[in-house]
Parts: structure tokens; sequence; C-alpha cells
């Protein structure tokens, strides 16, 4: 009876894990948002040049609107990293510094604490509101990027310790590689995507005069190719997946499906975007449907890529 209870308590451990890694999943999309958020509202300099303080103090005096959104941004991030404190002690309690969950871990983290640095580098360099220079532009770019590897990584996390995770495919998917071409043209789309975003912001400014603005000029006058490349990008990504799931070997095709509906929730999303002239509302549907859209091609893929035995004993 002792054995059974023994094993009951560590089973429920291992549900427990499983649900707070999901908690920090959502939260960090949550906290993805907000920064979408500040950018489109040109918040970015909300906190002024300080970091990681804001306007000099801890807790500032919410002079305005824009002080607010970058101040709540800031504590959100500092939520989730906190929350990784207990991620990494519960992994570590469960799992062992040698399991692939706990390194998974180690890796995540390491990537949650460039994506501070990055966001941190926006401030005091003052690539923020109206700036428009090519520090900026690379440092969107690499944030961006560094976030979807942040959500591929905690993805990861939840797909290693999941209670099936011993399970072996005797063969795996022949087409995986096609997985590959589907998430680089994900992350391509977005970085076109983020750069369309600063060039929205700069138009609208009243602060920017685009055409005595060379970068403004130029990021502007590419804005059609964003569209492009998420439109021809997008059918790509549906037929490669469906190459994946013709296969007999296919695994949880039902995902694949899910991408499916979601890339044409993304184009909706866009033309309202377009259309609407880029409203902050708008916009962070289209974040959120990126988002979703990144983490179910990442479970897919992993998925279809093979499965790796695990002892969680």
């Amino acid at each position: 009876m002792e054995s059974i209870s023994r094993v009951s308590k560590s089973v429920r451990a291992f549900q427990y894990f499983q649900i707070y890694l999901w908690g920090i999943l959502l939260f960090t999309v949550a906290v993805i948002i907000s920064g979408d958020i500040v950018q489109a509202t040109e918040s970015g300099a909300g906190c002024g040049d300080s970091w990681p303080k804001c306007d000099g103090t801890l807790i500032p005096a919410f002079a305005d609107v824009h002080v607010a959104i970058e101040f709540i941004h800031r504590m959100l991030t500092s939520v989730l990293s906190f929350g990784y404190l207990g991620l990494l002690i519960g992994g570590y309690l469960l799992f062992g510094r040698k399991h692939p969950v706990w390194r998974s871990i180690l890796f995540s983290t390491a990537i949650l604490l460039v994506e501070i640095l990055l966001g941190a580098s926006l401030v005091l360099f003052g690539w923020v509101e109206d700036n428009a220079t090519w520090g900026r532009v690379i440092a969107d770019s690499f944030h961006v990027v560094n976030t979807l590897v942040l959500l591929g990584s905690l993805v990861l996390i939840i797909f290693l310790s999941r209670p099936d995770g011993g399970i072996l495919v005797a063969k795996s998917n022949p087409k995986r590689r096609y997985l590959i071409f589907a998430m680089l043209i994900v992350i391509l789309i977005t970085v076109t995507g983020t750069i369309n975003s600063l060039a929205d912001t700069l138009y609208l400014s009243d602060h920017v005069v685009v055409e005595e603005t060379p970068i403004a000029q130029l990021l502007v006058s590419v804005r059609a190719i964003h569209p492009l490349i998420a439109i021809i990008g997008g059918f790509a990504i549906i037929g490669l997946l469906y190459l994946v799931i013709e296969e007999p070997s296919a695994q949880k095709s039902a995902l694949g499906f899910a991408v499916f509906g979601v890339i044409f929730l993304q184009f909706l999303s866009g033309v309202f975007n377009i259309v609407l002239l880029t409203p902050v509302e708008t916009q962070i549907i289209h974040l959120g449907l990126a988002d979703t859209l990144w983490i179910l091609l990442v479970f897919f893929s992993l998925y279809n890529w093979r499965k790796v035995s695990h002892n969680f004993t």
C-alpha cells in the first residue's frame, strides 16, 4: 500500500508540473501580446530611458497611459521570470539534471534572459517610439525570432515531460524534413511582419516625416512585401504539412489541420488589419493568432519527428 501511495503521489506531481508548464506557456503569450501593445501604442519610452527602474523609480507616478502600459509590460515580464524559478526547481526535483527536460528548461531560461536583455537594449539605446534607425530594425528582428525560440522551447518542455513520453514510434515520418521548411517560413513571415509593424508605426507617427527619413521611407515603401510573403508562405505551409499528414505514420494529424484553420484566420485578420489601417485591436488579434500558429506547428513537428523514451522514475 505504501508503494502504491508513493507512485500515486509521483503521478500527481508530474500532472501538476504539466499544468504549471501550460500556465507558463499561456502567460508567456500574454507577456508577448503586452509587448506588442507597447509598440502599437508607442509606449516604449513610457518609463524614459531607465531600466530596470521605470522613470527612475521602482513604482512610477503614472503621469499618462504610456507609462502604465510600459510598466505593466515590465511587471508581467518580472512575474514570468519568477515563474521560471518554479520551472527550474520543479524540473530539477522531478527529472534530475541529466534528463532532457531539465536541459530544455535550462535552454529556455537562457532564451528568456536574452529576451529580457533585448527588451532592455531597446529602451537603453532609444530604439522605441519614433526612432528610425537600422539598430532598431535589427534589434526588433532579433527580438521576434528570440520570442519564437522561447515559445518553441516551452512547447518542447511540455512535449518531453508528457505522460506518454515513454512510447517509441517504430518508424519516423519520412517527410518530416518538410516541417523544418514550414517553421522557417513562419519565422520569415513573422520577421517581415515585425518590420511591417515598425513601418506602420513610423508612417502613422506625427513626429516622423517619412519623406525626410531614409530608413522610414524604405520601410514604408516595402510594406507590400509582408502580405505577399504571408500569402505565398501560408499556402506553402499548408502544402508541406499536407505531405506530412498523408503519410501512414503521421501523428496527431488534428494538430496539422488546426494549423490550416489558424492560417485561414490569419489571412482574415491580416485583411482587416490593412483595411482598418492597423488599429491596436486587430494587431493584438493578428499577433495572438501568429503565436497560436507557431505553438501548434511546433507541437505537430515534435510529434512527427520522433518520440524519445524517457525514464520518469
